[in-house]
């Protein structure tokens, strides 16, 4: 921006930002008021002492389309078309697809960008620390806005700021909130009032407090004590950026692992490709099942839990579903649940007791239930450490649909290899008879 069309500027530990808008009000000007405080950013247009537009530097104010298809104000349909035609545009353009569409009022567009003003400025005015400069005859912004009057909007601001302060303290502007993933009763008998209600709609694990708020036109305040409400009801809880951090962080190194076992041995023959695939899918089983003993939901905020403590928590949650897929692959009888891990030494020493055709299709059996038992698990931990809505759940999900391309596409090649090999092989016949007298007893019934 050129210097020569600055008139004004200073600190705000001279100047206060309130005692500057009035200063700009009672002169008359027309420009722009360009605020900042460490990193954050407040540009102001003025329009002959009036304010005529404001624009933050990160945004309060969100995807509004996303928010209105949930208050239910948008179906799904409507919000890809909305979103298809506006793209990444301001928000006063979205605002105005909305209105021309039909989905909000001309009057109520108006409120929202007023609205807008003033919550932005509740924040701005309780900066003590910062610096401010005035360019004369400089509008940067086309909000649509109709001008609004200083004194009042400082006013209102004010008030806002007010009911800020006496907000939970554990709650900041920037507070994301998601669903809890374990809440099975029904929100009806909670007693929940209208906004109470719209609140729990938009906590969806990317939506900010400080969109809510401008979402409902409701102050950040009063959206913070709701949210701390609902958090005592146990509908909510804040999701704690360190903590997703580390979880993201555990969970790339457990896959970086399996898929570097899943890279030995590439040109090895289809037996041994198989022993590599069983040896990736239980080092992730067991990967799985460690990053949970230190992630899981109800571990959490305890200090050092003892491990037996933590094995309890994994045998109880993941017992009941090794046992339903030993029900339908018998050679997982031989997998035992050892100190919060799967016991899978048995199936590596098959080759010492069956040879061939036979090894190949306990070898294959394995595989098919281990495949099984990650992604059970997966599910189960995913819902329990991150819930199932929100960017974590996303970003995890993405990363594990990629691991696990790489398994199906192995899978796969088996399948097929099995297949063509089981055609033109038909004629020849191993004895069940001969071969249940080499293998332990716990996968016999499977032949039988």
């Amino acid at each position: 921006m050129e210097q020569q069309g600055r008139i004004l500027d200073g600190s705000l530990e001279t100047l206060s930002l309130q005692a500057t808008l009035k200063m700009l009000a009672l002169s008359g000007k027309t420009g722009l008021l360009i605020v900042n405080s460490g990193q954050e950013t407040l540009a102001i247009c003025f329009s002959k002492g009036q304010i005529a537009g404001l624009q933050e530097g990160q945004g309060t104010q969100g995807d509004l389309i996303e928010m209105f298809r949930l208050l239910g104000r948008l179906n799904r349909q409507q919000a890809i078309e909305l979103r298809r035609m506006v793209g990444n545009a301001p928000p006063h353009i979205v605002l105005q697809a909305l209105v021309h569409h039909g989905f909000m009022s001309p009057e109520e567009m108006q409120q929202r960008l007023q609205f807008g003003v003033v919550q932005a400025l509740s924040h701005a005015l309780r900066w003590e620390h910062g610096h401010f400069e005035f360019h004369r005859n400089v509008l940067m912004m086309d909000s649509r806005m109709q001008p609004l009057d200083v004194d009042a909007t400082v006013l209102e601001s004010l008030r806002l700021a007010d009911e800020w302060r006496d907000r939970s303290a554990q709650l900041s502007r920037t507070t994301v909130a998601r669903w809890m993933p374990e809440f099975d009763g029904d929100v009806r008998r909670l007693d929940l009032s209208r906004e109470e209600i719209q609140v729990l709609c938009l906590s969806n694990g990317l939506i900010p407090l400080q969109s809510i708020a401008y979402a409902l036109m409701c102050s950040e305040g009063r959206v913070a004590q709701i949210m701390q409400r609902l958090l005592q009801l146990g509908l909510i809880e804040v999701v704690d950026a360190q903590l997703e951090a580390d979880l993201e962080r555990d969970f790339m190194n457990l896959l970086t692992a399996s898929q570097h076992q899943l890279s030995q041995q590439p040109n090895a023959a289809p037996e041994q490709r198989l022993v590599v695939l069983i040896k990736t899918l239980a080092l992730c089983a067991n990967g799985l099942l460690a990053h949970h003993g230190k992630y899981a939901r109800s571990l959490r905020g305890r200090g050092a839990v003892r491990p037996l403590e933590v094995t309890r928590y994994l045998e109880q949650r993941f017992l009941p579903l090794l046992r339903a897929i030993q029900g339908q692959y018998a050679i997982l009888e031989t997998v035992a649940f050892r100190d919060g891990q799967l016991d899978w030494s048995e199936i590596l020493s098959l080759h010492t007791l069956i040879r061939g055709q036979q090894l190949e299709a306990f070898y294959w059996e394995a595989v098919l239930g281990f495949s099984l038992f990650i992604r059970e698990a997966f599910k189960m931990i995913l819902a329990d450490e991150v819930g199932v809505y929100g960017r974590a759940y996303r970003q995890f999900n993405e990363l594990w649909q990629a691991f696990l391309h790489e398994i199906d596409d192995e899978i796969g090649q088996h399948r097929v290899r099995r297949a063509s090999q089981q055609a033109h092989l038909s004629h020849e016949h191993v004895s069940a008879e001969q071969v249940l007298g080499q293998v332990p007893s716990r996968v016999q019934r499977r032949f039988s």
